[in-house]
């Protein structure tokens, strides 16, 4: 069978035809699987975040957040291995700011602990801990330091620093020379207590020696 210079055009324009719409739908589906990646994807940071934080510990990365609330803060966590959520994120309510965050690993188990630190608000700023220990993909609440003891809380004025050196947790706070706790007394020295995390998931003071005055 022979073909005529007529047929032969029109067989080839079908064929670019088919081509140009196996083209059109393939570049269809890619964008349609771009959008659904990119619909996944959380949002971006909203503007009434105040702390923003990424810290990582091994093979995991901890995504600190607070957003501002109207008695306090809310403060996220998000746990990933890689780009994939570990756990769900966790979300809860904070007094005062947010003003840093550590990781540590105080108890020498291996499990990585989260200590977020916040400031209340007015003159004194006292500050506190959240903290939380890492265990089987799952956070496990710290308890929190015990109340300042009468002889650790004399001159307490607020404004706590915390740091983590070694296996403790280092709270340094000034003291007023008056020896009272009004905030933002006259300091004229700093006092350092150090906390050491024990089996049952609390931080305890380190009883020797509980305090170290620094004159200024």
């Amino acid at each position: 069978m022979k073909f005529t210079p007529t047929a032969w055009w029109l067989g080839a324009a079908a064929l670019l035809l088919t081509a140009s719409c196996d083209s059109a739908r393939n570049a269809t589906d890619d964008a349609t699987s771009d959008a659904a990646v990119s619909t996944s994807v959380e949002s971006t940071t909203p503007a009434d975040v105040t702390f923003n934080r990424d810290l990582t510990q091994g093979e995991y990365r901890f995504q600190i957040q607070s957003a501002s609330l109207d008695n306090g803060q809310q403060l996220t966590i998000r746990t990933r291995r890689g780009d994939a959520l570990v756990t769900d994120p966790i979300r809860m309510n904070v007094q005062g700011s947010v003003t840093d965050a550590i990781m540590g690993d105080l108890n020498g188990n291996g499990n990585p602990e989260l200590y977020v630190i916040t400031s209340g608000s007015g003159t004194g700023s006292f500050g506190g801990v959240e903290a939380y220990e890492f265990v089987e993909r799952a956070f496990r609440p710290v308890q929190a330091p015990p109340k300042l003891s009468a002889d650790l809380a004399a001159g307490y004025s607020g404004q706590d620093k915390y740091e983590i050196r070694g296996n403790r947790l280092v709270r340094t706070f000034p003291v007023t020379s008056s020896g009272t706790t009004t905030a933002g007394g006259d300091a004229s020295s700093t006092r350092t207590v150090e906390y050491t995390l024990n089996k049952e998931g609390m931080l305890m003071p380190v009883t020797t020696p509980a305090g170290t005055d620094n004159k200024r």
